[in-house]
């Protein structure tokens, strides 16, 4: 008879040494740094909760789940629930297999889990390079929801090859900003990050940003360090002024466009194409197969960001959602009282999984 050992792991940011010796045991296509212990970190200092691993094996086989854990607050009081979302980025569960009945086991391990930490709901960003979308099932109770298209770059062409691809508009751009003289530079010390932190802040008010994107002090401090140790922090300059930065992350075969920022001049001189150009480029050199761009900020075709980026690439996957309820009871409780208590906002809401931890300050008007 066959015999297979399951076991389960949940870890905190208290182990983080453990969560860094599974990440670097996934296999190699798995590697991303969305997964790592460092860029999930990022997210608890932030303030956005407590990060956890959920870590399954049987025999060879591996399921591995990143997310945060929040007790869920309602007019300033405790209650006995908490709830799941995965951080600001791409992560959900991946898996070494595809196996059915492992998926189905590890799925099982994990509600259980969840029943034992009272949890009620779920929401999960998954990640488009990896489609691990399709490791859910309607047996484990998630909804999938596809949304918008992400674009990427396919960094197993040749140099030349990436630079046809672009948009002749933006080949244009490129070549104006280099003849005015704008320049990139790859920069490792605080003083430089913390211009390009000022201006990535101030180019969030100017657009008015969700309250999400004004990340912390504490927030910016980590992936200062997480960006020496896996990425990049390029500033373009020129003569005069900083134009703009831009923070590229790596670390496996996907490399990812995260953060960036111009000033009004600096989107005069196409400060911002010239930028991403040069991460690019980074990428390739530093043996990354792909560079993930991310999309628009809204479903819109035309989204500005999402043609931005699409001059740079027209490859692109989707990206999905995944919603999951694990206490219906308390669950229906919990919104039926939010609605009554913002009727006005109830019907605009109601596809927000967790509207019921929104506070008036919280609902756009």
């Amino acid at each position: 008879m066959e015999n297979r050992t399951a076991s389960v792991e949940v870890l905190s940011s208290e182990q983080s040494a453990r969560w860094e010796e599974l990440y670097k045991e996934l296999p190699a296509n798995l590697r991303d740094i969305n997964f790592s212990f460092d860029y999930n970190f990022l997210y608890e200092k932030n303030g956005d909760g407590n990060i956890r691993l959920f870590y399954f094996t049987e025999d060879s086989f591996v399921y591995f789940y990143p997310f945060l854990i929040r007790p869920v607050i309602i007019d300033g009081m405790p209650t006995p629930y908490q709830d799941v979302e995965t951080v600001y980025g791409y992560t959900g569960p991946i898996s070494s297999s595809n196996n059915p009945d492992f998926i189905q086991k590890a799925t099982s391990a994990f509600k259980q889990y969840c029943e034992s930490e009272n949890i009620i709901s779920e929401f999960i960003r998954f990640h488009p390079l990896l489609r691990n979308e399709g490791l859910v099932s309607v047996e484990a109770g998630i909804k999938v929801y596809g949304l918008r298209d992400y674009v990427y770059v396919d960094l197993k062409k040749t140099e030349d090859e990436i630079w046809k691809g672009y948009s002749s508009q933006n080949r244009n751009k490129i070549r104006k900003a280099e003849k005015q003289g704008v320049k990139i530079e790859a920069v490792s010390d605080q003083e430089n990050f913390s211009v390009f932190v000022d201006l990535y802040l101030q180019n969030m008010k100017l657009l008015n940003a969700a309250k999400m994107y004004f990340f912390s002090k504490d927030f910016f401090e980590g992936l200062f360090e997480l960006a020496i140790k896996e990425g990049v922090i390029f500033i373009a300059r020129s003569e005069k002024e900083v134009l703009g930065a831009a923070v590229f992350l790596g670390g496996g075969p996907i490399a990812h466009y995260f953060l960036a920022a111009a000033s009004v001049e600096g989107k005069k001189m196409a400060a911002g194409n010239l930028l991403l150009h040069h991460g690019i480029k980074w990428s390739q050199q530093n043996g990354m197969l792909k560079l993930h761009l991310g999309g628009g900020v809204t479903e819109d075709p035309d989204d500005p960001l999402l043609v931005f980026k699409n001059n740079f690439s027209v490859q692109t996957e989707k990206f999905y959602i995944g919603k999951r309820i694990h206490d219906q009871g308390a669950y229906d409780s919990l919104v039926k009282e939010w609605d009554r208590k913002f009727p006005e906002a109830a019907l605009k809401y109601q596809n927000i999984l967790q509207r019921y931890r929104w506070r008036k300050e919280d609902i756009a008007e």
